[in-house]
């Protein structure tokens, strides 16, 4: 279906701007997003960057060089008085970690990486999610536009017949009236809808990073492929199995067993050895030495932190625990919304035939023909047009309420 651009712009009355319609099945809408969306860009940094951390963790420190050479020499009035006769020395230090420190950061960094990895996971199913309800959401918008502007069109060449036949003195102006306050009424709710559109275009063209108008293409049948549901048991096991947000809430309950695990290892004193060489200031000239440095632990053996890492790890599992209910809780509000939507759409389909067009037909003829009164026309028509609309939302909700239950389980079944 096509959404011609002066029917956009006729909207509102205003002058018609060039622009460009992109037509995209849903499989096609997905590609570009995964191509061209800047938030799922800038996430992927965020996991490389992660990545370069744990490069990092896995650096030793560095040693320590010093040196100490003389700069004012008073007894032989010389300044950097350094040669055979002279004084300098010099230290190489080495910080030895001990307690595993080393290997318990290398794991931190490790999950934090798949962390980056499972919110960039999450981005995607919520972005993915706000792609695949404006698109069937739009598709629903467009119908529905282009239902009002055929009515429209067909009110406003009855209105012209009447205002002739008026001005003759066949027919009460209070006709014209009648069908012009209906005209009214459905070029109103017209215009509500477009400005809906019109946001929910910006939406879309956010996502797939678009200047185009997008035109979904959908198939009729596709709903009738939306009405198979599945199994409660069966879509609750696959979320609790697929949820990234889930599976970030049992990675950070881990990271924080593991901090508390690093916590208690720093509280193991690290050992610095160190060899240095001194040409005159120790008791022998040219000395060598060696030489370890170890801190001794009386006022800070890092308790307050081991404490707070005990928190931590308790938060952390009471999290774990709610997001456990809230996925189910998610699964079977998605369950519940699809299986009314589902009985809405069997039902209304059975209601809506072609019988609608041909008795719309025949009614609008009727009344040209003068055969049925004005009241019976505006009643028939209004209900015609409430009809159409319904319609479309119950199309729309059944889509939309799917894509909840692919967003909640975090799989693609429909």
């Amino acid at each position: 279906m096509k959404l011609q651009v002066f029917l956009i712009c006729s909207i509102f009355s205003i002058p018609c701007i060039s622009q460009e319609k992109l037509s995209l099945t849903l499989d096609q809408a997905d590609s570009l997003f995964l191509k061209s969306n800047l938030l799922l860009l800038s996430q992927e940094y965020n996991v490389g960057a992660q990545e370069a951390l744990i490069l990092q963790a896995k650096s030793y420190p560095n040693p320590l060089f010093i040196a100490d050479i003389n700069a004012l020499d008073p007894e032989n009035q010389k300044i950097f008085h350094t040669g055979p006769s002279g004084q300098k020395a010099f230290t190489i230090e080495q910080l030895i970690l001990l307690g595993g420190k080393r290997r318990t950061e290398i794991e931190l960094a490790k999950e934090n990486r798949r962390v980056a990895e499972l919110e960039l996971a999450d981005l995607l199913r919520n972005l993915r999610y706000q792609l695949h309800t404006s698109y069937y959401t739009l598709y629903g918008q467009i119908n529905t536009l282009n239902k009002y502007n055929r009515q429209l069109e067909l009110l406003d060449t009855l209105i012209n017949s009447f205002e002739t036949q008026s001005r003759r003195g066949n027919i009460p102006a209070k006709d014209v009236i009648r069908l012009k306050s209906v005209y009214f009424k459905i070029n109103n709710d017209k215009s509500l809808l477009a400005s809906d559109y019109f946001n929910e275009q910006q939406k879309i063209q956010m996502l797939l990073q678009v200047n185009s108008y997008l035109i979904p293409k959908v198939g009729e049948d596709e709903f009738d492929r939306l009405t198979s549901i599945r199994e409660f048991d069966e879509l609750q096991s696959t979320a609790l199995d697929q949820r990234p947000d889930l599976k970030e809430a049992f990675q950070l309950e881990s990271i924080a067993l593991l901090n508390e695990r690093y916590q208690r290892k720093l509280a193991v004193p690290d050992i610095a050895i160190n060899t240095s060489y001194d040409q005159r200031g120790g008791a022998f000239q040219n000395q060598m030495n060696v030489g370890v440095n170890v801190p001794l632990p009386l006022w800070n053996r890092n308790r307050g932190n081991i404490r707070a890492a005990e928190y931590g790890t308790n938060m952390a599992s009471l999290y774990q625990k709610q997001k456990v209910r809230e996925v189910q809780a998610d699964v079977f509000a998605a369950w519940q919304t699809l299986t009314f939507s589902v009985a809405e759409f069997n039902k209304i389909k059975n209601y809506y035939t072609e019988d609608f067009d041909l008795v719309f037909q025949g009614v609008n003829s009727n009344f040209q023909k003068r055969n049925i009164s004005i009241l019976e026309f505006v009643d028939f028509f209004e209900a015609y047009n409430e009809s159409l609309g319904e319609y479309e939302r119950v199309k729309t909700h059944l889509a939309t309420s799917a894509m909840k239950v692919n967003f909640a389980t975090a799989s693609k079944i429909y």
